[in-house]
């Protein structure tokens, strides 16, 4: 082996020990008491010596939201291939169980992406979090609207009152492209998925806190037997909601 070979793979252990430690630090202080000191303290080294690695806390949060963005869209992207051929139902309850377990899994850099935002981080530009949160709309696009056709994607109209969405372009979802009443409704089922899942790593399911798996299944397949009402509408032409 190279020493530049060994070199890069010391190098790649410390950026994982840095982040690792980044993220145990967000979910003991919370996303105020953040600091590269107290990273940098946490892994034996000087603030100086962890700049070789990320040149700001910006520099070092900004890896952790892309790290978190891809991680998550991976497990819900493996979820959505594992089940392909299945019933549209059991692909969505399937992928939103991904988004669930993972958050689980996960929760410090979970309530990094969606929760409590780091006072004064604002993303590096050239980081790619934003092509990163976008990969996970596509496993979801693929499951919710598994079987439709273009002709019931256009058919589906826009909520009560929201006339105006109808000038919003595709491009609202990036990596998504669904006319706009289909794209409302993609937006808020992803909602609910994700609403339910905060509630309950928050703690907020009373009475069922102890009952979040029964919960969110059941939760999951309403939704998409809601969904499923929406296609057969969309097929007949007729209002949906």
């Amino acid at each position: 082996m190279s020493v530049e070979s060994v070199r890069d793979r010391r190098r790649a252990d410390t950026v994982a020990e840095i982040k690792e430690a980044a993220l145990a630090q967000l979910a003991e202080a919370g996303p105020g008491g953040f600091s590269l000191r107290g990273v940098a303290r946490a892994v034996g080294m000087t603030v100086q010596s962890l700049y070789h690695y990320f040149d700001s806390r910006d520099a070092l949060l900004t890896v952790l939201v892309a790290d978190a963005h891809h991680a998550v869209a991976d497990a819900v992207q493996a979820a959505a291939d594992r089940t392909r051929g299945q019933a549209p139902e059991e692909r969505r309850v399937a992928a939103a169980q991904a988004f669930r377990e993972w958050a689980q899994a996960n929760r410090p850099a979970f309530l990094l992406i969606y929760g409590t935002p780091v006072p004064d981080f604002t993303p590096s530009a050239d980081g790619g979090t934003a092509a990163a949160a976008a990969r996970l709309a596509r496993p979801f696009a693929d499951v919710v609207f598994d079987g439709w056709s273009a002709a019931q994607l256009a058919a589906v109209p826009l909520p009560p009152g929201a006339a105006e969405l109808a000038d919003a372009t595709p491009s609202t979802v990036p990596g998504v492209s669904l006319p706009p009443g289909a794209m409302a409704l993609f937006i808020e089922l992803r909602a609910r998925v994700h609403g339910l899942v905060t509630l309950e790593l928050l703690g907020h399911l009373w009475p069922f806190n102890d009952h979040g798996t029964a919960l969110f299944e059941g939760a999951m397949r309403r939704l998409s037997a809601e969904t499923d009402v929406v296609q057969r509408s969309a097929a007949r032409g007729g209002v949906l909601r």
